[in-house]
């Protein structure tokens, strides 16, 4: 699900919405393009209570019904902001087993993670997780004074490593293996991200004759989640102001997007963490609250190619793995090893050390993703570096993964070109090390074909509805 945010305009005020995996705002008020800083560490925001007043009057109600009251006093009502952890990410899970017939079999599971749970301990607000409702919420950046000016703001207690610890719980969730033996199976978090949330709740305490009861209302749904005694709710209060857990929240903050070499505006693609100047032809990273260059290439087309092309970024990086005494470092270890070219001899490009392909452009299907990564990786290609000059001409597609998380791929793509049928290659990759150096960012040349794209050096296609974007417009 992609959250709202919302937030001023540094430049002007006004007020200005966008999603979640922007890294680019724009202003329609005073027409400033804006890059986000602050992303690194553990982002904060808030959901505003929703004010109505009908609805809040019935929750009260149905609130006294289950306490079986006829009628009652409201003494209290208080706001209060409870912070819950967000984690997000792609799961990626290979099985290498047999079924019940004897079947071998290889599957990659995967799923998309985005999962809410309390950053509080030892209360029980009655709601233990947001659900799909941050999709449709506009959230807030963190803001105590705006916040404590509306009520109080429980603590988090719960730590960044137990967030960790629960993403890494959730990551099987709806993708076991029934009637499967395993021999190999691994699974991983990619590109994870955590944040906080504070959500709104109404605390309001009823007087029913003698006795008291304290209702606590969802200050967004304005419905009654949890009937308390008055005990109980002190209780909860006590337990609310528990030591605060020591986690490293980001600063978000605002720079100019424009090129930090020639000074002119960058290309405004919003979701693109790397964006290439198209008056220079420099590559821009924003780190630290500034932009940073990015040395990357792109691959020179086949010669008579006579299709129009776009070129799609991978991350590219070395990589030696090592397992039980053995060690694949070059192309021709690897063909060897996915018993790809099982035959064939080696020649001179095959003495070149192993690289591993990951494409960093924004893929809604994640399958078809690693499918692609695998194709061009087993390939291990030779390519030209198109001149300097000539790319001004190019077509650059739009880079959405971080490098870190397509080094946490490599684990993944050893799996998806080990063989199905070999246990021994199975055996060398459950004690594999792997070893990564050199990453760089390259942009590959793919043309249409049909409902495909397909790479113009090795043959590789991906289907253009598995993009998140229409590249060919």
């Amino acid at each position: 699900m992609d959250l709202f945010l919302s937030t001023r305009c540094p430049q002007c005020g006004a007020d200005i919405s966008f999603e979640e995996e922007s890294t680019v705002v724009y202003c329609n008020y005073c027409g400033s393009a804006l890059h986000i800083t602050g992303r690194s560490g553990v982002l904060r925001t808030y959901v505003a209570p929703r004010k109505d007043v009908q609805r809040m009057k019935k929750a009260i109600r149905d609130g006294m019904k289950q306490a079986n009251a006829k009628a009652a006093v409201v003494n209290e009502k208080k706001l209060f902001f409870a912070p819950y952890w967000r984690i997000k990410g792609m799961v990626f899970r290979w099985i290498f087993g047999s079924n019940v017939q004897g079947e071998t079999i290889k599957d990659l599971k995967t799923k998309h993670l985005d999962h809410t749970f309390p950053a509080y301990d030892g209360i029980n607000l009655g709601l233990r997780s947001l659900g799909i409702r941050p999709g449709a919420l506009k959230l807030l950046f963190f803001d105590r004074s705006e916040m404590t000016k509306m009520g109080s703001i429980i603590k988090v207690v719960r730590t960044f490593k137990e967030a960790v610890k629960h993403g890494e719980s959730m990551t099987g969730v709806g993708l076991d293996e029934t009637g499967i033996q395993v021999h190999l199976g691994r699974t991983r978090l990619i590109g994870e991200r955590y944040s906080i949330i504070y959500f709104p709740f109404w605390m309001i305490k009823l007087s029913i004759g003698k006795e008291s009861r304290v209702l606590i209302l969802d200050a967004v749904a304005n419905r009654v989640t949890r009937i308390l005694t008055q005990e109980q709710w002190e209780e909860m209060v006590v337990k609310a102001t528990k030591q605060p857990a020591r986690v490293s929240f980001s600063k978000v903050s605002f720079i100019s997007f424009k090129c930090p070499n020639c000074g002119w505006e960058l290309p405004l693609n919003r979701f693109d963490i790397i964006h290439v100047c198209s008056t220079c032809q420099r590559a821009w990273m924003e780190r630290g609250g500034d932009f940073k260059p990015v040395p990357f290439e792109a691959a020179a087309p086949p010669k008579g190619l006579n299709q129009d092309v776009v070129y799609l970024p991978f991350w590219v990086f070395q990589a030696e793995i090592s397992s039980n005494g053995q060690t694949l470092k070059t192309a021709a270890d690897l063909y060897r090893f996915s018993l790809m070219f099982p035959t064939r001899p080696i020649n001179s490009t095959d003495r070149r050390a192993i690289r591993f392909y990951v494409p960093a452009a924004a893929i809604r299907n994640i399958s078809a993703a690693n499918k692609l990564a695998t194709r061009v990786t087993q390939n291990q290609p030779a390519f030209s570096r198109m001149p300097r000059e000539e790319l001004l001409d190019c077509k650059f597609m739009g880079v959405f993964l971080p490098p870190k998380a397509a080094s946490s791929m490599a684990d993944i793509l050893l799996c998806s070109i080990t063989p199905r049928n070999n246990r021994n290659r199975q055996d060398f990759v459950k004690q594999a090390d792997l070893s990564i150096s050199k990453m760089h960012l390259l942009w590959w040349p793919f043309y249409e074909q049909r409902l495909f794209i397909r790479d113009a050096l090795c043959g590789c296609g991906i289907q253009k509805g598995a993009m998140s974007v229409n590249v060919w417009k």
